[in-house]
């Protein structure tokens, strides 16, 4: 059996800090799959085609219309979501030293959710909301989507330097490239996902049969004749995946996020297959879309782990 080399780790940040991290992280998901809300839901012009106020107003009613309300929600957590993670690069800032590579981290966190934010108000004072059908909105909602991939993810790596993680390498390995490969089909699968999403939500299927029909259908929009290639590309993704991570629970490095990996794929497998049976609610389009990314952050630790530099000596560094 290969040994496992120790690896090489700085000091981490003061637990609060680290917590606070963490919870930043749990917020970002939460206001993702509250964005899901909006468009299920149709609500995505609840308060019209202004931003980043609702129709010229920063407060709501008890007597609201249900779509204002649910946008404004969004818009609301969205907005703590950015000042969490301002907070954020503030207190990696104050608490660590001018070179800690979380301090790098935590600007791109904040340039990424900036980057969400900008991507959010294109779309609302674009339009590309509630029942609109058009090619921008079709482009607009995976490349939303995707932005949250990167913006967990960010998040992700910042709480594991923040608890000592050290050098990542990506070096030109066969271990680095399939992790690479991994982390893209992923992307590939939520970039489908949100398409498939979009389909579901404008061309609502009235029974399974229907929805294969329209699949199949010519003359069906391109969205609609697409929406066959999530499950495709999810089941390889899937199988692929998890024979990979399967196949290095033994070695002892990424074994806890690497078991989470398995058991959300198995939780994912099911979840997806009972979506389509029950025609997509919205119920379970959130538990999916909410498994999805706690799948990616629980393969992100554990790609982070994998690609840890090892330390013959097993020396901490400062």
């Amino acid at each position: 059996m290969e040994t496992t080399l120790p690896v090489a780790r700085r000091r981490g940040a003061p637990p609060p800090v680290v917590s606070y991290a963490w919870f930043t992280l749990g917020w970002t998901l939460i206001t993702i799959v509250l964005g899901a809300v909006v468009r299920a839901t149709h609500s995505g012009d609840g308060c019209g085609a202004s931003w980043p106020s609702c129709d010229g107003q920063f407060f709501v009613t008890a007597q609201t219309e249900t779509p204002r309300l649910i946008e404004f929600t969004h818009r609301s957590v969205s907005g703590l979501n950015l000042l969490f993670v301002a907070g954020l690069l503030m207190l990696v800032f104050r608490s660590l030293p001018v070179r800690h590579r979380a301090r790098r981290t935590a600007v791109w966190s904040m340039i990424s959710i900036l980057i969400e934010a900008g991507l959010g108000a294109l779309i609302v004072l674009y339009g590309w909301v509630s029942r609109d059908t058009s090619t921008p909105r079709q482009i607009s909602v995976p490349l939303h989507l995707v932005n949250t991939l990167a913006l967990t993810g960010l998040i992700a790596l910042l709480v594991w330097q923040l608890r000592g993680g050290g050098t990542l390498t990506f070096a030109r390995s066969r271990g680095a490239r399939a992790l690479a490969g991994l982390a893209t089909l992923l992307v590939l699968v939520a970039a489908t996902g949100a398409t498939t999403s979009l389909a579901d939500t404008l061309f609502e299927p009235e029974s399974l049969g229907h929805g294969l029909a329209q699949d199949l259908d010519s003359s069906s929009a391109l969205i609609v004749r697409l929406r066959v290639l999530h499950p495709l590309i999810a089941i390889v993704t899937g199988i692929v995946m998890a024979s990979y991570v399967w196949r290095r629970l033994d070695d002892g490095v990424g074994t806890r996020p690497g078991q989470v990996v398995l058991v959300l794929l198995a939780v994912q497998a099911g979840l997806g297959s009972l979506h389509i049976v029950l025609l997509t609610p919205l119920a379970t389009a959130l538990m999916h879309l909410a498994v999805a990314q706690t799948l990616w952050v629980a393969f992100a630790f554990f790609a982070f782990d994998r690609l840890e530099v090892r330390d013959p000596g097993g020396l901490s560094l400062d």
